[in-house]
């Protein structure tokens, strides 16, 4: 009975865990939702940031300046987390490089060593999305360090298999997930 039940352990790990794809409202939603952080949060704090530096630079109290200083640091540090939930909910490297530089992006960013197999012949825009953030959100799940393997296959019907392991020396994991794709 032992012998079983090891070899079920055995044989459920070895078998890929299915990862559910967004579907096209989710991407439109996330996308919409990054761009309006962007085009508003985003914008505004970046200009005030700009306006808390010039004011630092021009006031000739010390004191003052000193103080608008730190609040600038502050705002900084606010603009970037904002950029971080940012790109979290959409990589905006996505929209703008292509599938596979962006996931790069992403990997570089989050410390993981990526080796991306991706076909040769570009897919199109909302196949790209919903593949390159169901990647994207798989790789927010890695510890730094991880070693992960990315392999799209298809065009209508996208197969997406990631295999990854985290540092420590755990075992390989691996991840499937099927697409359709219009």
């Amino acid at each position: 009975m032992h012998r079983l039940v090891r070899w079920f352990r055995w044989s459920a790990a070895a078998l890929p865990t299915p990862i559910r794809p967004p579907g096209r409202d989710t991407v439109r939603q996330r996308y919409q939702l990054e761009r309006l952080l962007h085009d508003g949060a985003v914008a505004d704090i970046s200009a005030l940031a700009l306006e808390l530096g010039m004011i630092s630079d021009t006031t000739p109290d010390a004191e003052a300046a000193a103080r608008v200083a730190a609040a600038q640091n502050r705002v900084t540090g606010i603009l970037d987390d904002l950029r971080c939930v940012e790109a979290m909910i959409y990589p905006p490297v996505l929209t703008g490089a292509g599938l596979g530089p962006g996931l790069r992006a992403v990997a570089e960013r989050l410390d993981l060593r990526l080796l991306l197999d991706l076909p040769p012949s570009a897919f199109g825009g909302q196949a790209r999305a919903r593949i390159g953030l169901l990647i994207a959100d798989h790789l927010h799940t890695l510890r730094p360090g991880s070693v992960v393997r990315v392999r799209v296959r298809g065009r209508r019907i996208v197969r997406v298999n990631i295999t990854d392991q985290q540092p420590g020396g755990s075992a390989r994991r691996a991840h499937r997930a099927v697409l359709r794709c219009e």
